[in-house]
């Protein structure tokens, strides 16, 4: 782990700064590192994945704990500074954009996620990682407090409902903001991903697609954004009284089980696909 001094002199000589927009904010806290580490319970045959790894505040711990180890990394100067400090060193770099890597092998995932993309990551992994056991993640605590929202309220959305199916989701620890270089202005939270058992994986792509029709008006009733996929208002109506719901309500009303009964009746009826 570079300290804060070694982090400034680096962008000093790499005449660069910490880039804001990419949520670039650098772990200076080695308890914090050990704490991570500690939650992912490596173990040698393990297939692990890190993402943005930036200047190896984590990669500098994990290195030699696993036989397959990749991380993926967006910035170049970052690849190659990783590159030189891990040369011979059996460690995968990759320069890419996480959401577009297609290796979906990894069984253990860690890393400190911007806050911009926190949401596409999660549904990312969720969808793509069907190997996955867990994932401990870095996130800002309102980045957090989005995807543990409860049903009824103005923060739950569809991602609430598709990581309560595919994860059981546990917060870890606070990381305070003076544990980062540059300081960002909130907290962050280490949480894990569980990646659940008794899943069924062809549901989470049918499922995702009903949640993001019920969703795609907030403002408007179940009935008329399930107008809006069925396209045909007797259908729709059908649909609503089957499952006993109250065509007036909303789609933050409707919690995880609701979900998945209208997905399969939705599947059924061949208006979305597996």
């Amino acid at each position: 782990m570079l300290n804060r001094d070694e982090i400034k002199s680096y962008f000093k000589l790499e005449n660069s700064h910490a880039k804001k927009e990419l949520g670039q904010n650098f772990l200076c806290n080695q308890k914090t590192i050990d704490e991570i580490v500690s939650l992912l319970k490596l173990k040698e045959d393990d297939v692990l994945l890190e993402i943005g790894p930036g200047l190896g505040a984590l990669t500098n711990d994990l290195v030699g704990k696993t036989k397959n180890y990749t991380v993926v990394e967006y910035d170049a100067k970052f690849v190659d500074y990783l590159s030189r400090a891990y040369e011979g060193q059996n460690i995968k770099i990759v320069k890419n954009n996480i959401l577009k890597y297609r290796e979906y092998y990894a069984n253990k995932i860690v890393g400190n996620l911007p806050y911009y993309i926190t949401s596409d990551i999660l549904l990312y992994i969720a969808i793509n990682y069907k190997k996955l056991d867990t994932a401990v993640l870095m996130m800002q605590r309102e980045a957090f407090n989005r995807i543990c929202a409860k049903k009824g309220t103005k923060d739950y959305n569809v991602l609430n409902i598709v990581l309560a199916y595919v994860f059981k989701v546990t917060k870890n620890m606070i990381v305070v903001k003076t544990s980062f270089f540059p300081m960002p202005q909130v907290d962050s939270v280490v949480v894990s991903f569980d990646r659940r058992k008794d899943i069924d994986d062809k549901m989470i792509k049918p499922l995702l697609t009903c949640a993001r029709a019920m969703f795609l008006n907030r403002r408007k009733t179940l009935f008329n954004n399930m107008n809006s996929l069925v396209r045909d208002k007797e259908k729709s109506m059908e649909i609503i009284n089957s499952l006993k719901f109250s065509p007036t309500c909303r789609a933050e009303e409707l919690d995880l089980e609701d979900f998945l009964n209208l997905t399969q009746v939705l599947l059924q009826l061949g208006i979305i696909k597996l």
